[in-house]
């Protein structure tokens, strides 16, 4: 059997079973997700039972019969680390009830004092949380929310090999990019007519942030509208900043809005055509 994990009591665990009874998903399933998450985050050779000898915070409970395994419990870190794979609906139940799970150790006579935890929840678990949250709120492409699922995984200690290493999204390059190799007269006017007149047509908008003195800092985001000719990527200088990509076969259509507008409004006094 696999050691127990020392930081809480045995007991202190949730099984695959629960796991997918919370999830709502085939317990073989989940057994294979759990198997290739520490496969990947302990580097494992093989995938067979004397591989998890010594794997704090993970038990095996194998058939009597076949030898094979039947279940498998984690600690907190091992199932945590398991739902950044799943869907929020299934990481807010087990998340849920393992606060459940650590409210049940509160109680002096249910466990030893050195087992009781903080009523705050958990600090990871909440930070996944702020993660998805920001990414919402900017709107980010899945290739920016796996680059900042890494970066927690890195400064929390985890391994973030379970991550997708890329993501098959459509190519993508900023406007004054495509506007120059165009050879097109507003590649030269980006800041002063472009991104004004995108903003006009609700493809882009300002977002602002506060820098290191208080100043407001502003970015151009993508909208909901705009994100069917791009897609938001964190920005190369702020990560707390977006800069907005847009797709390079759907760049056309966005060239004849963008000149439309420009024409009838006069915003250049020359034809940009």
């Amino acid at each position: 059997m696999v050691s127990q994990n020392n930081s809480l009591p045995s007991s202190v665990t949730m099984t695959s079973r629960e796991i997918a009874e919370l999830t709502g998903k085939r317990h073989d399933n989940v057994l294979r997700d759990i198997r290739a998450m520490i496969t990947q985050v302990y580097d494992l050779q093989d995938n067979s039972v004397l591989s998890y000898q010594g794997i704090q915070g993970v038990t095996l409970e194998l058939d009597a019969q076949t030898k094979r395994i039947a279940s498998i419990s984690l600690d907190k870190d091992h199932t945590l680390t398991l739902l950044t794979g799943y869907d929020a609906k299934a990481r807010f139940k087990v998340i849920q009830r393992w606060q459940e799970l650590e409210a049940a150790l509160s109680t002096p006579s249910q466990a030893p004092s050195q087992y009781i935890t903080s009523a705050l929840p958990y600090a990871p678990a909440f930070e996944i949380q702020i993660a998805e949250s920001a990414a919402r709120i900017l709107r980010m492409s899945d290739t920016s929310k796996i680059r900042m699922l890494s970066s927690l995984c890195d400064a929390k200690g985890i391994n973030p090999n379970f991550l997708p290493a890329y993501v098959d999204e459509p190519l993508v390059k900023a406007i004054t990019t495509l506007l120059k190799e165009m050879d097109h007269p507003l590649g030269h006017h980006v800041a002063r007519v472009v991104n004004p007149t995108l903003e006009k047509l609700g493809i882009l908008e300002h977002l602002s942030r506060k820098g290191r003195g208080n100043e407001i800092k502003r970015f151009w985001n993508l909208t909901a509208e705009g994100l069917q000719y791009g897609r938001n990527e964190t920005s190369p200088n702020n990560p707390r900043e977006t800069q907005p990509l847009f797709f390079v076969d759907r760049f056309p259509e966005l060239l004849q809005r963008l000149e439309a507008f420009i024409a009838d409004h006069a915003l250049l006094t020359t034809n940009p055509q």
